[in-house]
């Protein structure tokens, strides 16, 4: 009977470790690509949310560690850094956004600037979003966190835009839910403090801003904000 040696069973079990590594990055990253990503939840005024159909994708931004060649991709046609400065004509801007959340639902900055875009447009421009069939941002947000429900930033952009287009139910809903998923998230934090601040909710504000400052959080707005309502 023929006995390996110690160096050659430590080879075996590292190149066998190796495998098993590549395997299950490979089907991780096969998983993310397979689950759909479909238009759900209604817009702010009451409609159902629908967009165009899914082409290259979905993805998970989550795991964009994995699939950085699909995201190099998507990023270097789609989401330059003229679509993320919102520089250029509005039509091309929205069509490339849209691109890029229908293959990357949750892409943060993406989604930010999506919002930054359509929160820009006056009622009278707004019939570009019915010809290009692109939706309101908010079927966006609701779309990114059903793919991806774990998601703490989408969640906290959801908060961003309820909070910034008076939906205070919304915005506490999705403030609430981007800290219970990560408590270690200080710009939710934050964010969610000023929330309460406007929504006359001093105390509760001023122990989120407690937290974030205690860690070490760089914006001052929340702490100067707390100060003049003293």
């Amino acid at each position: 009977m023929r006995f390996l040696s110690l160096r050659s069973l430590k080879r075996r079990w590292f190149m066998q470790s190796w495998l098993v590594l590549i395997l299950s990055a490979l089907l991780s990253a096969q998983s993310m690509a397979q689950r759909s990503a479909p238009w759900v939840g209604d817009t702010f005024d009451g409609g159902s949310c629908r967009g165009q159909g899914q082409g290259f994708g979905p993805f998970d931004y989550l795991g964009r560690g994995a699939l950085a060649d699909k995201l190099e991709l998507v990023e270097r046609y789609h989401f330059t850094t003229d679509m993320e400065q919102l520089r250029g004509r509005s039509r091309d801007l929205l069509a490339n956004l849209d691109y890029t959340l229908r293959a990357w639902p949750n892409h943060h900055r993406a989604l930010n600037a999506m919002i930054r875009h359509q929160l820009s447009l006056d009622s009278n421009q707004r019939f570009m979003l019915r010809d290009l069939d692109i939706p309101p941002v908010e079927c966006y947000l609701q779309r990114a966190t059903n793919f991806s429900p774990n998601d703490d930033m989408a969640y906290m952009l959801m908060g961003l835009l309820s909070h910034r287009q008076g939906y205070n139910e919304r915005a506490d809903a999705a403030y609430k839910r981007a800290v219970d998923l990560a408590p270690h998230n200080l710009q939710a934090k934050y964010n969610y403090g000023l929330f309460l601040l406007d929504m006359g909710k001093n105390n509760e504000a001023k122990k989120y801003a407690d937290a974030v400052y205690a860690a070490g959080f760089p914006l001052q707005g929340l702490k100067k904000r707390l100060a003049e309502e003293e």
